[in-house]
Parts: structure tokens; sequence; C-alpha cells
């Protein structure tokens, strides 16, 4: 089964509302991207963001519309809402979907994906994950729920990236690999083909991971090297 387009298709016809879960750069970005897919064709709207820690009103392209109680707020409102959270640090992003799956709203998750991001046959995207432009995903790939592939990095065949994954601007997963939830693979880095990468392990961005890395390293260099594990 491939599930390589946005949740959004799949629903009713009518306009979907979007709100974004944070406030910052990476919050800017999914704003640009909801406003591409609308272009696209998609029925969506961008109402705005959210975060606890930014005040109402403009903060550059992103507009702050509340804190993190409008969520449900506007879930009473908007039968069509769906959420995106949009935060690049891995445990905080964890941690506001797991608040949001607190209020209890049924499918309240969209799928992000960017009309210039290239996914292939047999690929399944878990709800909440982000594609970004220029991203590619070839075939038979799993990847799960909530995580980012960022600007031009790639997936290539038979690969399984768990939840909350990060994969910054220009990462290389190969096939046939396995990163656990949690990985955040730095810009640039390279994760050779066969290689697992343990839960929540962070490889330095223009890393070459030649080797399996253990759950929660650190690992740099080329060859990656574990510097630090907790």
């Amino acid at each position: 089964m491939s599930t390589t387009k946005p949740e959004v298709l799949t629903g009713p016809a009518h306009e979907m509302a979007v709100l974004v879960v944070g406030g910052g750069g990476h919050a800017a970005e999914i704003c640009s991207y909801v406003i591409d897919m609308r272009r696209g064709g998609l029925p969506l709207r961008l109402v705005g963001c959210v975060d606890d820690n930014k005040p109402v009103g403009r903060c550059g392209p992103v507009e702050i519309i509340g804190d993190f109680s409008t969520v449900e707020r506007l879930a009473r409102a908007e039968p069509a809402l769906r959420c995106i959270v949009a935060v690049g640090d891995n445990p905080t992003r964890k941690r506001l979907v797991e608040r949001v799956e607190a209020l209890g709203i049924p499918g309240i998750w969209m799928t992000v994906r960017h009309p210039a991001a290239w996914v292939g046959q047999d690929v399944t995207i878990g709800p909440g994950t982000v594609l970004a432009p220029g991203s590619i995903v070839t075939a038979r790939v799993r990847i799960g729920a909530h995580v980012i592939v960022n600007v031009n990095a790639s997936v290539s065949h038979d690969a399984v990236v768990g939840d909350f994954v990060n994969l910054n601007p220009g990462a290389v997963v190969a096939g046939h690999t396995r990163l656990g939830d949690g990985c955040y693979i730095g810009a640039g880095a390279t994760v050779i083909d066969r290689i697992s990468v343990g839960e929540w392990t962070t490889v330095g961005a223009g890393a070459a991971v030649v080797r399996d890395l253990p759950p929660q390293a650190t690992a740099v260099g080329v060859p990656a090297r574990v510097i630090k594990q907790r």
C-alpha cells in the first residue's frame, strides 16, 4: 500500500483548516509549505500558529494567534481542523504531540508534503510528518509519525525511519537502513546502506555513518564515531 499524498487528499472535499503548533523558524517553513500546497490546488486554509512562549501577533512571517489552549478551542469551532507540530527539536516535538493527543481530538494530524517533494511507490508515511521541498523518498520505504524530512534530504529503498526522526537538510539515508525513534541526522550527513542507528541518537552534520550506532549516542566525523552516550 502506498501512502504518498497528504492526508487532506483523502478527506472530504471541503476546505480544511491548518493549525501550526510552534512559532519559530521551522514553523515559518511549514506555513510556507501549506501556502504552496494550497496554491497547488489542495483545499487548505492556514489558520496560524500557536506558541506558549510568544505573544499574539505577527512574528516575521508567522502569525501567532494564541497559546496552546487555542488548539482545543479551535478544534471545537473548526470540525475540519488539522494540526502539524513545527518544532525541529525531537524531544520537544514529542512532548507537544503528546499534549495535543491528550486533548482526545480524533483525526487531528495532517501530513505535509510540499509540491516539490518526490515520493515513489510502496511508501508509507505516518501522520504529522513533513516532506520539505526537494526531499526524496524512493520505494518500499516506511516513515513513521511526526518525522521531518527536510530540504533536499533523501531516503532510499527499503529503509525504515522511526517516529520523531529529524533528517536535516541534505541528509542521505541509503537503502535498507533502520533509524530508530527520535534519531537526529545532521545536515549533509550520510548513513550508508544496511546500517542501523539506535533510538534518540544524534549524528553530527557532515558525518558518514558506516557502522551501526547504539541508542542515545552522539556520533560525529568521517567515519562517524561515538563521542558520547547517554
